[in-house]
């Protein structure tokens, strides 16, 4: 693979406005940041982050014990055996990254994450040699959005997962006729040495005993293991028990909401917020109802949404203590959650990731929870050869097709006529106001017959602005149809290739292995998004 062009972030229309702001370290985020997107952010996260060696031991060994139950012998596995067992010392920090569960190792985003949090980690080891930084996938299985997750993408064919949810945490999901899917995805992938190698990968991991969060930890232990990468599912009582006083001061105080509201107040004045303020930010999990939201009663008790369970405020408070595990942060907590457990510098999402956590360092204040640095993970468009021969061959230039279809038709019309007919029609507007300034002064009665031709030449040019765009479109029609296919591939549903084509379906369509190739490409915090040839 090779890069062949990077564009700044901040020059695109791929991130929101704050995340713009955010990687132009903007003053007036400075209260909603720890440290700014940038190297030295790192080293003052790390020269400030402590740990305790009590919650080292309880996460090394909740990460044993998941392991274990996914039936993955770390002994075959050096790296992660020896980046888990690392996180007993003090000199130890994870750099994180998350996402709900994907199926069959999800798009190209989910591999771009995963390996921008490896190489951040490969990085601050080299610079930071004394101190161990170990990469960790969070796995948030305890959403309930399965329809958001059951569908997937192979070739153009949309291949979904046709099985019951009931509302329960996708990780809980059990694996029940998913082996049907999988010997469909073998048959499109066909029969060259990754079709097999993921083939078997796929069976290994999904067509066994266990839930999906189980198959999902099995799938990426196998894709990233060579890395090292650390898989956390931290739905679980052992690790949840630390969330007790947050969970209570949410519920009971509804004290996150009194903070985000103020914070989110000041910063809607200039943004659009990713995430609302909630009254009540965990949800309940139960055996019976699923994922549930809680909901305060007017007369102060507690009930669970679309059911008829219902809590005293006393109740409520006993349910707390004595059931952790049953309370489920949402996305306003989640982040809060995970720093509490983990010895963590910094969090690696996407654009949408990091515009919400901009939002929520007040919240992570009022709890006394330390910041990371909040890390915009790689971007990157894989481009086959072929596509960019065809784009150069019509007078275009790579980054072009990243463009929105009306300005790549405009684009392409003004390449292919050699003159743009706006800038034509201002350029002699402009001659003719010199004209009309230039009458003025011999003889004002001449300069009015001067501007009012003037005026009469603008509203014709105005009246046929659009016949002519139409006449130069109908004109090019074959060839800007062409155009619109060639950008739908890396377009494909009208999206960004990334969120809809995945690891799988190149690596089976080149018969090569991209993992090494890509990893070694990436520059985190770089702002930038590649565009690459396959």
């Amino acid at each position: 693979m090779e890069i062949i062009k990077q564009i700044a972030l901040t020059n695109s229309s791929f991130i929101p406005p704050i995340v713009k702001d955010y990687l132009n370290k903007a003053d007036h985020l400075r209260g909603f940041v720890s440290h700014w997107h940038q190297s030295a952010g790192l080293e003052d996260a790390l020269s400030k982050r402590g740990f305790s060696a009590e919650k080292r031991a309880v996460l090394v060994s909740h990460l044993r014990d998941q392991y274990q139950a996914a039936k993955i012998d770390l002994t075959e596995a050096e790296k992660v055996e020896h980046n888990i067992h690392s996180l007993l010392g003090g000199q130890s920090f994870t750099i994180c990254t998350g996402h709900q569960l994907s199926l069959f190792g999800g798009t190209l985003f989910m591999t771009y994450k995963i390996l921008s949090a490896i190489k951040l980690a490969l990085n601050l080891s080299k610079q930071f040699p004394e101190y161990r930084f170990v990469p960790v996938l969070w796995l948030a299985s305890e959403d309930h959005d399965f329809e958001e997750i059951q569908t997937t993408y192979l070739f153009g064919k949309e291949i979904t997962w046709e099985t019951a949810s009931q509302s329960m945490p996708t990780g809980k999901i059990a694996l029940e006729n998913i082996a049907e899917i999988v010997e469909e995805l073998g048959v499109l992938m066909g029969n060259n040495e990754e079709a097999k190698r993921w083939f078997s990968q796929l069976h290994a991991a999904y067509v066994s005993e266990g839930n999906l969060g189980e198959a999902t930890l099995r799938l990426y232990h196998e894709l990233f293991k060579a890395f090292g990468l650390v898989i956390l599912d931290p739905n679980a009582k052992v690790l949840k028990s630390y969330l007790h006083d947050i969970v209570r001061a949410d519920i009971l105080g509804q004290e996150s909401f009194a903070v985000q509201q103020v914070s989110d107040a000041v910063l809607s004045d200039q943004y659009k917020l990713q995430i609302n303020a909630r009254p009540i930010n965990f949800f309940y999990l139960s055996a019976v109802h699923g994922r549930k939201m809680i909901r305060k009663n007017e007369d102060g008790s507690y009930s669970l949404a679309d059911s008829a369970v219902h809590w005293l405020p006393q109740e409520m408070e006993s349910e707390i203590a004595e059931f952790p595990e049953r309370f489920s942060p949402n996305v306003n907590l989640r982040p809060i959650y995970q720093e509490l457990i983990l010895p963590n510098l910094a969090y690696v999402g996407g654009p949408a990731e990091v515009a919400y956590w901009l939002q929520l360092k007040p919240l992570f204040d009022h709890y006394q929870v330390p910041y990371p640095l909040v890390a915009l993970r790689y971007m990157n468009v894989i481009v086959p050869k072929n596509l960019l021969d065809k784009l150069l061959k019509m007078g275009l230039q790579i980054e072009d097709v990243l463009l929105s279809e009306p300005n790549l038709k405009q684009k392409y019309l003004e390449q292919v006529q050699g003159i743009s007919f706006p800038e034509k029609f201002d350029a002699i507007l402009h001659s003719l106001q010199e004209l009309v300034d230039h009458a003025k002064h011999l003889d004002v009665g001449l300069g009015k017959e001067m501007l009012d031709f003037k005026l009469q030449v603008k509203d014709f040019f105005k009246g046929k602005t659009g016949s002519i765009k139409r006449a130069a479109e109908q004109h090019e029609e074959a060839q800007i149809e062409k155009l619109l296919k060639l950008r739908a591939r890396l377009f494909p549903k009208g999206v960004l290739q990334e969120r809809i084509e995945t690891l799988m379906q190149h690596e089976v369509q080149i018969n090569r292995a991209l993992l090494p190739d890509l990893l070694e490409q990436i520059e985190v915090l770089s702002g930038k998004l590649d565009i690459t040839l396959s």
